[in-house]
């Protein structure tokens, strides 16, 4: 006598039930899914800003610091960037896969899972870079928000552009990542691995993600950050003599400084991001559940 056998009916259940749930997330509105991504957006922010001061000070060549008056400095231009851009992100994903799918229901590939947040990442630069050149000054001189602002202007308006295309690359690979890829990677780990616990799939899926995602852009990402942090043009002038005088001073390892601390982010961020879009969605807007 063998026993009930419980265990092979409950994990068939609980996959049915997440890919119902994955279904079910299309049908949020596009304000709904703006609504996500703005509280995604503040909790990622707020629990990661340390890592992302340090991401930067390794690229420029600034001192280590513990500080929290420090390491926090931009956190309101911050916050404001993160929040509009990950509400920018999550409705123009929404708006992609649904153009993607003519409004029908249907289980998207993992093609059409990257490919629209790849599309809604980049389209997100013309938000993103203006307010990243904000915090990188701010943490570069430890000025105000106004006198930053000021500052920049002063210096030229062409300068608002500075790093616009590196970021459109770095936020369309990130956004394929924390979007599209660690969300196919859970889904494609639970359903392989049914009795697994669903935080466990999320962990392995935004390590993956998150590595991928960091890898693949960092070096954008280095460009934007020293093209930023230079709206002097002492230094660094454009894309390309950027480029050239980092791989002079350091090789390709020169594109890849601060990449730790930006991978340790990303991993937290895209668990997080995952998390609150799995969860939250259906305590927000259970009617369309």
């Amino acid at each position: 006598f063998s026993g009930p056998r419980r265990t092979p009916s409950l994990s068939l259940r609980n996959s049915s039930v997440r890919e119902t749930g994955r279904r079910r997330m299309q049908n949020l509105t596009e304000l709904e899914n703006m609504t996500i991504g703005g509280i995604g957006g503040l909790v990622e922010v707020t629990v990661m800003q340390s890592t992302n001061y340090w991401k930067n000070a390794r690229q420029q060549g600034l001192p280590f610091s513990l500080d929290p008056r420090v390491t926090y400095r931009g956190y309101p231009s911050n916050c404001l960037n993160v929040v509009s851009v990950t509400v920018w992100q999550f409705a123009a994903n929404g708006f992609i896969k649904k153009m993607i799918t003519g409004g029908k229901q249907r289980e998207f590939t993992a093609a059409e899972e990257i490919g629209a947040a790849l599309g809604a990442g980049m389209s997100s630069a013309f938000i993103c870079s203006p307010l990243e050149l904000i915090m990188v000054q701010q943490q570069r001189k430890g000025a105000s928000l106004a006198s930053t602002i000021g500052s920049i202007t002063n210096s030229g308006l062409i300068n608002w552009g500075r790093g616009l295309w590196m970021t459109a690359m770095r936020e369309g690979v990130y956004t394929a990542g924390y979007l599209g890829v660690t969300p196919v990677i859970r889904s494609e780990v639970s359903s392989r691995f049914p009795t697994w616990n669903e935080e466990l799939c999320r962990i392995i899926a935004s390590i993956c993600g998150g590595a991928i995602s960091c890898y693949l852009s960092h070096p954008t990402d280095t460009i934007k950050t020293c093209l930023q942090g230079d709206v002097e043009r002492k230094r660094f002038t454009n894309h390309a003599s950027t480029a050239s005088a980092l791989y002079k001073e350091g090789g390709i390892a020169a594109f890849y400084r601060g990449a730790p601390w930006r991978l340790f982010r990303q991993i937290g961020g895209m668990f997080l991001m995952d998390k609150i879009r799995v969860t939250v969605s259906p305590l927000l807007f259970p009617h369309r559940f």
